[in-house]
């Protein structure tokens, strides 16, 4: 008797034929960083449905299979990268769909708190104008009228903004303050959805989209109306004391002017810190710490350009006299003490924010004849560094690494203007 094993299956037992072809079957060897995208792809990737009906249709690319540009507003922006409970309440941000994005959220940024501030100041009607915009990369978009189903997607780009849209919607999402929720319909952003599966082409988007050259602290401060004012004040008047102030990079390349004429802001800062503030144990340092601290006193609207203007032009004056070696290169390295000697005496140490407009005029040209006598500058260099190697000398001092030491030190910066003043 034949057991069940070696029993012939009738015919309605027979398997069905497999949905492929042995032969179509394609075998691939794939490495670490494949197997991590795909991992990442069948694990975390995001699908979401939004509203964009302010949207544009971009050109067409051999890489891309359809791409939109246009503006969202906070509400659609949020669905993006919000996780919800059950019951469809907020409770975190999914950082997975930033993965692509060089960069993570800096909540202690100065830019960022900057931006935070302004919309809680404005109520965020003006952030569309003022944000370069959310970059999104989708594997899969399925659009029907003005709603937008992305699956599996990446923002690539506004890492920073949605973060900041998060917490002023939501405010700190673990304690009961929280900002109003309207915001999320005023608030407007920038938005391109593009949708390919080239991972190449993605790449090459990520790249192009946070390669922008950055932007230091001192060329958004370089945009107050009043630095607008002084550079085109500076650069009008006689050709003898015109300075050029240098706002911008690159501002006055491929034009035929003295370079040694062009200052920029950060130069003006430290100058000005030492000639009047009497600061120059500080502007010796680096004009962040200035810039920071003095950037709420310095380059007002109401103050007067001519006196900034007298201390490039101080400055540039005692350049030229190094320059030409009209007085000793070793000087040099009592640059902002020499400024900040000029500015006690010629001020009797009083703040010149706190003079009147007639006292300032005065003082700014005093301080432009003074330039102008190219003898009686190099007299008071001479004397105000007479000062600072006799203060030297008493402290033992000896070196050229320790002397930048102790005049970076106030106590130095605090005899020397003493001294100076008599006290």
């Amino acid at each position: 008797m034949p057991t069940p094993l070696s029993k012939t299956p009738s015919p309605e037992h027979h398997c069905p034929s497999p949905p492929y072809r042995v032969e179509q079957i394609q075998i691939e060897m794939v490495g670490a960083r494949d197997l991590q995208q795909w991992y990442r792809a069948a694990t975390s990737a995001a699908e979401v449905e939004i509203e964009f009906p302010r949207n544009v249709v971009m050109p067409s690319n051999a890489h891309v299979e359809e791409a939109y540009i246009g503006y969202i507003n906070a509400t659609n922006l949020l669905k993006l990268f919000c996780i919800n409970d059950e019951n469809g309440k907020t409770i975190s941000i999914n950082k997975s769909v930033f993965f692509d994005n060089i960069r993570d959220y800096d909540p202690n940024s100065k830019i960022n708190k900057f931006i935070k501030q302004s919309v809680i100041d404005g109520n965020g009607n003006d952030f569309v104008f003022r944000n370069n915009g959310i970059t999104v990369v989708s594997k899969n978009i399925d659009r029907t009228a003005d709603k937008f189903r992305l699956e599996d997607f990446q923002i690539v780009n506004g890492c920073q903004t949605s973060n900041i849209i998060f917490e002023l919607v939501y405010g700190d999402i673990n304690s009961e303050s929280k900002r109003s929720s309207k915001l999320s319909e005023i608030i407007h952003v920038p938005f391109r959805l593009i949708g390919s599966k080239d991972d190449q082409f993605v790449s090459s988007i990520i790249i192009g989209t946070n390669q922008q050259n950055s932007v230091r602290d001192d060329q958004f401060w370089a945009l107050r109306p009043f630095m607008k004012s002084l550079e085109e004040y500076c650069r009008n008047l006689d050709p003898e004391l015109i300075i050029y102030l240098e706002r911008r990079d690159n501002q006055f390349r491929n034009q035929s002017i003295e370079r040694t004429r062009i200052m920029q802001p950060s130069v003006l800062m430290k100058a000005v810190a030492a000639c009047l503030l009497f600061q120059p144990q500080r502007a010796a340092r680096d004009y962040r710490g200035i810039l920071s601290e003095y950037e709420k006193k310095l380059f007002l609207e109401n103050h007067d350009v001519r006196i900034y203007h007298a201390v490039a032009f101080l400055y540039y004056r005692l350049e030229f006299l190094w320059r030409n070696q009209k007085i000793d290169n070793r000087f040099k390295t009592y640059r902002y003490y020499i400024l900040s000697g000029i500015g006690i005496e010629m001020t009797m140490g009083n703040s010149v924010f706190l003079m009147k407009k007639s006292e300032v005029s005065t003082l700014s040209q005093s301080i432009i004849n003074l330039c102008r006598n190219e003898t009686k500058l190099k007299s008071q260099v001479d004397r105000i560094v007479q000062i600072i190697e006799s203060r030297i000398h008493e402290l033992g001092i000896n070196g050229q690494e320790k002397i930048r030491d102790a005049i970076r030190s106030e106590s130095f910066s605090t005899a020397f203007r003493d001294k100076l003043l008599n006290k």
